[in-house]
């Protein structure tokens, strides 16, 4: 994705943006900083200025299961990544920011109910300060949801829905040089990366290959 600019998203760094980490367990919020507050490993973060964004997140939320299961199957998934982050950039005006938690509460309720332990809610109020500039991407009402490093390399990004006809082999293709990298690295190091355990009677991606 390339978004109007020269250079594409993926070849540019998350810049900084302080949130706030919403729990339905908490009374209040804990403080996050993306990418940095981020467990190692690899992460789905989206970006929402509009509420009705929301819509878009269960597309993703498949997005994210496919993925940590497909490298929980490899055996090369680090404890604590895959999650996902719900961005919600919150507007300066004080009576929208009501209206904005109070659906942030009734969401993270969904998500408890259907035990998406996974899936976060967080919220920004000091993004209006120039992040979009700094991330070189258009504020122009979509959603933009990215797959990230918790050092703030950007691995791949789109907007809105994921569109699984079109965009399904792109993420393929991410996640198959992400499994090399890994296999590679536990290779340089003995075998020495702290990987979750999982059986391994498939492999999407080698299946994937098979077809093309």
């Amino acid at each position: 994705a390339y978004y109007g600019r020269a250079v594409p998203l993926a070849l540019r760094r998350f810049a900084k943006l302080p949130c706030r980490l919403h729990s339905p367990s908490r009374l209040r919020a804990t403080d996050l900083l993306l990418p940095d507050g981020l467990p190692t490993g690899v992460h789905v973060v989206m970006l929402m200025t509009r509420r009705k964004h929301i819509e878009h997140a269960d597309s993703w939320l498949g997005v994210r299961s496919a993925c940590e299961r497909l490298l929980a199957e490899r055996g090369i998934a680090l404890k604590g990544e895959m999650q996902m982050y719900i961005c919600c950039l919150l507007p300066r005006f004080w009576p929208l920011r009501l209206i904005w938690r109070y659906r942030m509460r009734h969401w993270m309720k969904l998500l408890q109910e259907e035990e998406h332990t996974q899936v976060h809610i967080l919220s920004c109020t000091t993004w209006a300060s120039g992040f979009f500039g700094k991330m070189q991407i258009h504020n122009d009402g979509r959603a933009h949801t990215m797959v990230i490093r918790n050092d703030g390399e950007i691995l791949w990004a789109g907007h809105d829905r994921f569109q699984e006809k079109f965009q399904e082999r792109e993420m393929v293709n991410v996640f198959k040089e992400e499994s090399q990298l890994r296999e590679e690295a536990k290779l340089l190091e003995g075998g020495g990366m702290e990987a979750i355990d999982s059986p391994k009677e498939s492999d999407p991606l080698r299946e994937s290959e098979d077809v093309s």
